[in-house]
C-alpha cells in the first residue's frame, strides 16, 4: 500500500487483485482496524529495536551518502565544459575575423559542439546520481529522527507516524503483514 489513507486500502486491494474468470481473490481482506492494529504492533516492535536501527541506519547513511567521488567527477566535467565552451567561442570568433574554408570550419564546429554535449550529458548524469544519493540520505535522516522521537509505547494508530514511517505494506496473510519503511527496511508483524 503506497502512501495513502488506510481507508483507501480496500479499493486498492480490489485493484491489485482483480477477479478473473470468476475466481475469487486469494488476498485476505483486512479492515481498517486490523491495519491500524498491525501498524501499532510494528511501531512498538520498531521502538524495541530502535537503538539498533539508529546505529545501523546512521552507518548506512554515512556510507551510502558519501558523494565525494561524484563531486570530484562533477568538478572535472565542469572544467571540461568550460574548456569546450571556450574552444567553440574561439572558433566562432576566429571564423568571424579570418576567412577560412567553411566546410572545415563546420566540421570542427560540429566536433566541438558534439564533445561539449557529450560532456554535458555525463555531467547531468553525475548530478542526477548526486541528487538521488542526497534524497536517499535525507529520507534516512528523517527516518532516524522519527525513530528517535518515538514514544515508548503506542496503543492507538497515529496518522503522522504512518506518514513518516511507512512507504508501503504487503499483506501475505491475516497474520503476516510486512511494512516497508521509508528508509527501505522491512518489518514483519
Amino acid at each position: 500500500m503506497k502512501k495513502s489513507s488506510i481507508s483507501e486500502f480496500r479499493v486498492q486491494n480490489r485493484i491489485n487483485c482483480p477477479f478473473k474468470d470468476k475466481t475469487r481473490c486469494k488476498t485476505p481482506h483486512l479492515t481498517e482496524d486490523e491495519i491500524k492494529s498491525a501498524f501499532v504492533r510494528m511501531v512498538n516492535k520498531l521502538y524495541a529495536d530502535r537503538e539498533f536501527y539508529i546505529t545501523e541506519l546512521t552507518a548506512i547513511k554515512d556510507r551510502l551518502g558519501d558523494t565525494t567521488a561524484l563531486e570530484k567527477e562533477r568538478r572535472i566535467l565542469d572544467e571540461q565544459l568550460g574548456i569546450d565552451a571556450k574552444a567553440v567561442n574561439d572558433l566562432i570568433a576566429r571564423n568571424a575575423r579570418v576567412a577560412q574554408d567553411q566546410k572545415e570550419y563546420n566540421e570542427r564546429y560540429d566536433a566541438l559542439v558534439s564533445r561539449y554535449e557529450e560532456t554535458e550529458k555525463k555531467r547531468d548524469a553525475v548530478m542526477e546520481k548526486i541528487d538521488q544519493i542526497m534524497i536517499r540520505r535525507r529520507k534516512i535522516e528523517r527516518f532516524i529522527d522519527s525513530v528517535k522521537d518515538l514514544p515508548e509505547l503506542i496503543t492507538e494508530f497515529d496518522e503522522s507516524l504512518w506518514a513518516g514511517l511507512v512507504d508501503s505494506m504487503t499483506v501475505h496473510g491475516k497474520d503476516r503483514i510486512v511494512f516497508r519503511l521509508t528508509c527501505g527496511t522491512e518489518i514483519e508483524v
